[in-house]
């Protein structure tokens, strides 16, 4: 099927789509952890993990499901989209924040490690690192991206010398965020470093111990991308990362209306 079959196909299953149409694709979440004792979660998290740092040295630990390993609430939030909005999302939980939903770099860079090392389909990164580890990050984004891997990352809220890393990448598919009525809505920016802008103001969403709540920022514009790939990936499996971003492109909006 050529480009602009995929197009057509997409545009026109898009807001129909069963959850019986699509091919389930596993996401790896990295973030402050997931509870999956949430109703809206808890037949979605298929594998959980936290990053610990034990005698100066990263530790990845397992986490029964059916437990809150959510200790900010950051990631919870961020895995309710991706569900809300894609059936097929087997989310996996990688803990690397902590209690103040910051990492240390080994801990980031450990998370990603065990996402790549599965072979997770997609990535979600709602977070943004220094340029310390920028040169690590870009070797493992790569290495994602050659293993047909596609990395959601969103840019830093509040910039400072960068956008944040690993959004610069252009391996990466990054996401900034303006307040749009539909999740099927989103801009892309072709002179931009942050190539895309979805819908992250005000978006409902799960809130950790139970309940909900409302939340802005890139952070919760990155998850409504990566369930768009993961919808993408649903149809059309063997999409390379480049297809899924031409794709992404052709889909999007040229203004706010």
């Amino acid at each position: 099927m050529n480009i602009p079959d995929l197009i057509s196909a997409f545009k026109n299953r898009l807001d129909k789509m069963a959850e019986q149409q699509l091919k389930p694709v596993e996401i790896a979440v990295i973030d402050s952890g997931i509870d999956s004792t949430h109703p809206d979660l808890a037949t979605r998290i298929i594998e959980a993990y936290r990053v610990e740092i034990q005698d100066e040295k990263p530790v990845m630990i397992d986490v029964p499901l059916g437990e809150n390993n959510d200790i900010f609430g950051h990631g919870t939030a961020v895995a309710s989209i991706i569900a809300r909005i894609a059936p097929n999302a087997n989310i996996v939980d990688i803990r690397v924040l902590g209690k103040d939903n910051s990492s240390t770099g080994t801990a980031l860079i450990t998370g990603l490690k065990h996402a790549i090392k599965k072979k997770s389909r997609i990535i979600n990164m709602s977070l943004a690192a220094s340029e310390k580890i920028s040169n690590s990050l870009f070797k493992l984004c790569e290495q994602a991206y050659y293993q047909n891997q596609v990395i959601v990352a969103s840019k830093r809220n509040m910039p400072l010398t960068d956008y944040g890393f690993p959004a610069e990448f252009s391996s990466c598919i990054s996401v900034d965020h303006e307040e749009f009525d539909s999740p099927f809505k989103f801009i892309y920016k072709s002179d931009d470093i942050i190539e895309y802008t979805a819908h992250g103001e005000k978006v409902a969403v799960a809130a950790a111990g139970g309940g909900y709540t409302t939340m802005t920022g890139t952070s919760f514009a990155a998850p409504n991308m990566s369930a768009l790939c993961t919808l993408l990936l649903g149809l059309y499996p063997d999409l390379r990362p480049f297809e899924v971003k031409t794709l992404l492109k052709s889909f999007a909006i040229d203004d706010h209306t």
